[in-house]
Parts: structure tokens; C-alpha cells; sequence
């Protein structure tokens, strides 16, 4: 025969304690279990950049630092190798020496030097040794009266019509009639023409 044990008699006070303490046990292993950090969730996606903030107050610059201390002194260099020798100069006296020397070699180019001309002295060709310099004049060369057709080169002067032109250009234009001429001398009066009776010019008398 089995025997049954009685169920457990529970007065309301104790019975409230019970589940009391039921529930503070439960609440102090929820706590616990709040704490244990969960898996990793997925990236979220990037936020939108923020404003630029204003910039901030310039500090105030700081004290100057201490100086620090002296190195230790290095040490002293070695004395470099003497150089060779060099040659024995020239005496003073070899100077008035080169000097002739040299006047002669001058003297020499020039006495064998050449100037020729191919242009009636417009353009200047010195001949030193194997060497030509060509020199450019401003010399105004007397190229006769103005004929039709010729070529004159800068520097031809011509008479046209009992005036002097100078050619500034090559040209073949007529003088007078173009800008590649300049009039250097105008034609005067004819005094006989002007004066028809040959009326005597009365002298100017100077004060």
C-alpha cells in the first residue's frame, strides 16, 4: 500500500514570499544573460558626410624652448698632403719681352692685311690672314642721272630732273614718284629764266 505525502500547506504571506523570491531569481539571470554580448549585425550603410565646421581660434604661440647643451667638441683634422711644386714663374723682365712680341705679331697682320672692295666701298672686305670681315658702310655712292629700267641698291644717289635723290631701297622706280627715294638736294631757280631781262640783283648789306 503506498503512502501519499500531504501536499504542502502554504499560508498567503508565504506563499507571496515564494514567488518573490522566484521572480528576483529570474530577473537576476536575465541580467546576467544581458550582458553576454550577442553576434555582430551587418554593416549599415555609409552616412552622408557632415558640414565642414568653422575653424577654430588661433592658439597662442607657445614660449620659446631652452637651449640645449653644448656637443661635445669633435676632433681636430688632420693636416692635408702638401701639393707638388709648381713651375718657376716668368720674370718680370720677360714682360717688356712679350709686349714687343706681341706689337710685332699686330704690326705683321696688318701689314698683310687686305681691304677690297666690290661695290664702290658700300661693303667693306678685310682679309686677315685666312680670315674676312665684311664691313656695311653708309657711304652714298654718285650712281650718274636715273636711267630707266636699272636697278639701284640703298645708298645710289642719281640725279632726276636737276634735283639729287638717294635710294633708301632697291628699287626701279622713278625718283620722286616713290618712297624708295629721298630728296637730299631740290633744283634752285633758274635765274635767267626767271629773269627774262637780266634785272640786276641789288646786294644785301649786313648790319
Amino acid at each position: 500500500m503506498v503512502e501519499k505525502i500531504p501536499a504542502p500547506q502554504y499560508t498567503v504571506s508565504e506563499a507571496v514570499g515564494v514567488c518573490l523570491a522566484l521572480c528576483q531569481r529570474a530577473l537576476m539571470e536575465v541580467r546576467a544573460l544581458a550582458r553576454i554580448p550577442g553576434p555582430a549585425g551587418e554593416v549599415g550603410p555609409e552616412g552622408k558626410r557632415g558640414a565642414v565646421g568653422e575653424t577654430g581660434a588661433r592658439g597662442e604661440r607657445g614660449e620659446a624652448g631652452k637651449q640645449g647643451p653644448i656637443g661635445p667638441t669633435g676632433l681636430d683634422g688632420k693636416d692635408g698632403e702638401r701639393g707638388p711644386k709648381g713651375e718657376p714663374g716668368r720674370n718680370a723682365s720677360d714682360l717688356n719681352y712679350l709686349q714687343d712680341y706681341i706689337g710685332e705679331q699686330i704690326a705683321r697682320i696688318f701689314q698683310t692685311s687686305k681691304v677690297t672692295t666690290d661695290d664702290g666701298g658700300r661693303t667693306l672686305r678685310c682679309a686677315f690672314g685666312d680670315t674676312i670681315h665684311e664691313i656695311k658702310t653708309a657711304t652714298v655712292l654718285d650712281a650718274g642721272p636715273w636711267k630707266e629700267g636699272a636697278t639701284y641698291l640703298p645708298g645710289d644717289g642719281v640725279t632726276f630732273g636737276g634735283s639729287f635723290f638717294i635710294a633708301k631701297a632697291e628699287t626701279q622706280a622713278r625718283p620722286a614718284e616713290s618712297s624708295d627715294w629721298r630728296l637730299a638736294v631740290k633744283r634752285g631757280k633758274d635765274f635767267y629764266r626767271d629773269n627774262p631781262e637780266g634785272a640786276v640783283v641789288k646786294p644785301i648789306r649786313l648790319r
